[in-house]
This record gives C-alpha cells, sequence and structure tokens, in this order.
C-alpha cells in the first residue's frame, strides 16, 4: 500500500496566515517510517501569496510528522516549512526564526510552552447556537463549561476533533466549552514540550479542527473578536516556564520575566494576533492593550500567575494577551527573546 501523505504549510496571507495543504502518494514505503521517507515538494506560491506569478515555484520542506486520523492506515500530516528557490526561508516562514532563536541558545535554557487554543464555531455566516430568528442569544453566563443542548453548541465536532488529534499523537491535554455560545477551547502543549515542538502540533490541530468541521458542515474561526458587543473574544493563552521557574525559588523568577516582558510590550503585541485590539479592550477577562499588568489569578491581567502557582512558588506564567488567530511560532520567538535576552 503507498504511503498518503498531507504537506501541510503556513501561507503568506496578510494579517493572518492560514494553513494550506496538499495530498502526496509516495509508491515507495519504507519499512520504518521517518522523517526523510517525505520528500521535499513544492507548491504554486502565486495562489497562497508567497511568489508572483511569473517565478511562482516555492519549496515545502518537511519538519514534522505524525499520522493521519482521518485517512487512517499509511497515511500521515507532515508539517512542512516553505523555502525561496535560493534555499532561504520564505518571510512567511516564522519557524525559521523559532528554529534560529532555539538554536541560538535559548534551548539550552529548556523552555515549556502549552497553548490554550480558543476558537468560534459558525454556520455560514451565523456563530453556532445563535438564533436565526433574532440576532442574539441569552447573555453570557451559562455556557463556559456548560452542558445541555440549550448551553453548548458543536460537541460532536469537538468530541471528534479531540479523537483525531489523540489518534494522531497531537499533544492535546484537554477541551472545554467557553463563555459564548458556539465558542470553545482546548490544550495543546504541556509538560516537556519545547516551543517548536507544541507550535508544530497547535498547528496540525488547528488543521484538523477544519478538517473535521467539513463533515460536520460547521466551519471554525479563530477571530480574535468573533462577534461585537457585550461577548468575549478569543484567545490563545500562552502558558510558557523555564527550569529556573519550576524550580525552588521559581517564583521570584518568574515575577522578574514578567517585569522583562513588561518592557517588550510593542514587540510582542506586533505578533500577537491582528484585530487584537477589539479583544483586548479591558473587558471581558481581558487586560487593554494600552497598559501591561501582570498578577496573582488575575485574568484581567496581561500575565497570568496561576494561584496554585504562586502557592507553591515555582511553576509558569499564562501571557493572556496572544490572539486565537495569533502565529505560535512568532509567540513564542517572542517571548524566548525577551526572558533570555536576545533582541538584536
Amino acid at each position: 500500500m503507498p504511503l498518503i501523505a498531507e504537506y501541510i504549510w503556513i501561507d503568506g496571507t496578510e494579517p493572518t496566515s492560514i494553513a494550506r495543504s496538499k495530498t502526496r502518494v509516495i509508491p515507495q514505503v519504507p519499512s520504518l517510517i521517518k522523517l526523510d521517507a517525505f520528500p521535499v515538494w513544492v507548491f504554486d506560491g502565486s495562489s497562497t501569496n508567497q511568489a508572483p506569478g511569473h517565478s511562482s515555484d516555492r519549496i515545502l520542506k518537511p519538519v514534522a510528522f505524525v499520522p493521519d486520523p482521518v485517512r487512517g492506515k499509511s497515511a500521515y500530516l507532515v508539517m512542512c516549512e516553505v523555502f525561496n528557490p535560493d534555499g532561504t526561508a520564505h518571510k512567511s516562514n516564522k519557524r525559521a526564526n523559532l528554529r534560529a532563536v532555539m538554536a541560538a541558545g535559548a534551548a539550552a535554557h529548556e523552555p515549556w510552552v502549552a497553548f490554550e487554543q480558543e476558537y468560534t464555531f459558525f454556520v455560514g455566516s451565523r456563530p453556532l447556537g445563535f438564533p436565526a430568528e433574532r440576532r442574539y442569544p441569552a447573555a453570557q453566563g451559562p455556557y463556559y463549561c456548560g452542558v445541555g443542548a440549550d448551553e453548548v453548541y458543536g460537541r460532536e465536532v469537538v468530541e471528534d476533533h479531540l479523537a483525531a488529534c489523540l489518534d494522531a499523537g497531537i499533544q492535546l491535554t484537554g477541551i472545554n466549552a467557553e463563555v459564548m455560545p458556539g465558542q470553545w477551547e482546548y490544550q495543546c502543549g504541556g509538560p516537556g514540550v519545547s516551543p517548536l515542538e507544541a507550535s508544530d502540533h497547535l498547528w496540525l490541530s488547528r488543521w484538523l479542527l477544519y478538517r473535521v468541521g467539513e463533515d460536520h458542515d460547521i466551519s471554525a474561526t479563530l477571530d480574535p473578536k468573533p462577534v461585537p458587543g457585550d461577548w468575549n473574544g478569543a484567545g490563545m493563552h500562552t502558558n510558557f516556564s523555564t527550569p529556573a521557574m519550576r524550580s525552588e525559588g521559581g517564583r521570584a523568577v518568574i515575577k522578574a520575566t514578567c517585569d522583562k516582558i513588561g518592557q517588550r510590550v510593542s514587540e510582542h503585541l506586533d505578533v500577537y494576533g491582528a484585530g487584537n485590539e477589539a479583544r483586548l479592550t479591558g473587558h471581558h477577562e481581558t487586560c487593554s492593550y494600552k497598559e501591561f499588568r501582570w498578577g496573582v489569578a488575575d485574568r484581567t491581567a496581561s500575565i497570568r500567575i496561576p494561584l496554585l502557582v504562586n502557592e507553591e512558588g515555582r511553576g509558569y506564567l499564562e501571557d493572556r494577551r496572544p490572539a486565537a488567530n495569533a502565529d505560535p511560532y512568532a509567540v513564542c520567538t517572542a517571548l524566548l527573546k525577551t526572558t533570555f535576552d536576545m533582541w538584536g
């Protein structure tokens, strides 16, 4: 049986890149599947905002792979980086930037990363759970971690997505219904997961979210403010730690790191997602993008130190500013460069 590989990459759409993919059938299947089983490939960059039409070939280099839970046996999802014909990383290739920062010394510090990916389901132009006969459902309140057909919407897609990610070996650690109808969250990454692996897995999990949604005729959006007005936005809270944070005396290191991050606010917000100002208003469990502050157990702060982390005296910090549509490679790059003083 031939090998079926779904090559996945991040395109050059601005201001928010999206996942693209195409399928390759590989007739010669090695007995042991390793990364070199997936050849370098090309694609039409003029159709993905990554090349002009007169010189449109761009190169896909596989960098990670997992079993494809949709196609099953002998099929794989292959995460790729995009390169120019001269072998340089394409400007849209944010993973290359993260690789460079890791190679320049950040990897030696063994950082761990986890993402809390929020998203919102839509049916056509209507958020799932928003009645067709009137504009808005009942106000926020019962939907967060709710149960029952009158409080949660889209659970069938969420469960199928969870199963698909786990079957693929993607590092999902949990799911929950969020504050707005049709809004959900899953957690990706965690203890022992490097920034590169966590970011790869988040992009693969996003691709699977869209692909599973196809089977239910439901789409998912990462818009930071999918519905205007008195409704929660959607974020990608990023949990970050180093060995010094995780060790005895780590609480002081965490607080010092928060202070360092506060000195690089603009550099971080520049890569924390387009349209994030509509979400970071100072309302709906956010801190305004116009200010920076951190606090213990404070979900209205820019950075939250979880209560149990503060009590134990070590652990991690949660940067609550990244939007749902942020590129995890860029978010991790900013956190690493700030934490380890690597800005040029």
